[in-house]
């Protein structure tokens, strides 16, 4: 974790960066609110074991650990500095009265050299950062959804498209090896097709049901190559089929090489409330409020 000691009292709330020693009280505060459970494990993972320098504030009151804003200093492919906002929970009683604001604030002050912000929220985190923080939303993010496997692709047209001019979250050997390890929240899969090319899948099993669904969390190829991309890609929806999932989800913006490859492959576009919002500090920056120039996939967000 970044080591931002910031401590500060307002009215009755203590605002201080979160500790190892927190962590059961965040498993309660994250439990008492969600579905899908966390654990100690995520906790120390994401924040005390993570490939990036890593920050929660918390805000305290009466003892009691009332609400969160975890960031993340992640860099862009061309070494530009990001604080990704993660883990953002305000306890019910205490929304709208201005702390999610100054747990923003706060955990943003611990890194000095940050080009703009970003967030992957879902409606009611949308609404929080546009409203309280004053981020902008640059997109809705659908999943593209494939239920079984087509018999034949369909031709692709990327005659316009330029991958490689996007915007991108690195992911070197460290952060590879640090994302995708047996101690994240989910057990990850690469999918190999040559020495380099590779898909990294998982699959979520749906506590209610039981249904499996299986997830193509990221890859790595050429993207300017759609053979390249369809091969990979390919080999992975196979490989989570055989695993009896009942169909396959990833990311792809419409503008990018990867979507059309997807869609020839048989995968449609399907609504889901998961958002893109961006906040440039660098006005050199300002080309990052645009959505055509970014390339997402779905192990951008700690969700997946």
């Amino acid at each position: 974790m970044s080591r931002c000691t910031l401590t500060k009292n307002m009215s009755d709330v203590l605002y201080r960066a979160v500790s190892r020693a927190d962590i059961p009280r965040l498993v309660e505060l994250f439990n008492a609110q969600y579905a899908r459970k966390k654990d100690e494990a995520y906790f120390v993972w994401q924040y005390f074991e993570s490939a990036w320098p890593t920050v929660m504030m918390g805000a305290e009151v009466n003892g009691r650990l009332e609400g969160v804003f975890g960031l993340q200093r992640r860099l862009l492919t061309d070494g530009t500095a990001i604080g990704q906002a993660i883990d953002l929970l305000i306890a019910p009683q205490f929304r709208g009265k201005g702390v999610f604001a100054e747990l923003g604030r706060l955990a943003v002050s611990c890194f000095a050299d940050l080009k703009a912000l970003c967030v992957f929220p879902n409606l009611n985190g949308r609404n929080a950062c546009e409203k309280n923080l004053g981020w902008k939303v640059l997109g809705k993010i659908d999943s593209l959804e494939l239920s079984s496997l087509a018999t034949d692709a369909c031709p692709v047209d990327t005659h316009s498209i330029v991958d490689e001019n996007l915007k991108q979250f690195e992911y070197g050997g460290s952060t590879l090896a640090w994302r995708f390890c047996d101690k994240a929240s989910y057990r990850y899969e690469y999918i190999r097709t040559g020495k380099e090319d590779f898909a990294i899948t998982k699959i979520f099993v749906d506590p209610v049901s039981g249904k499996r669904y299986g997830d193509i969390v990221n890859f790595s190829c050429d993207m300017r190559d759609p053979d390249a991309i369809s091969a990979v890609f390919l080999e992975a929806v196979k490989y989570l089929f055989r695993l009896k999932v009942e169909s396959v989800t990833t990311w792809a913006l419409p503008h990018t090489n990867l979507f059309h490859v997807l869609k020839g492959l048989g995968f449609t576009s399907k609504a889901q409330e998961r958002y893109f919002c961006v906040k440039v500090l660098d006005s050199r920056q300002e080309f990052l409020y645009g959505f055509e120039n970014w390339h997402l996939v779905q192990s951008d967000a700690e969700i997946y």
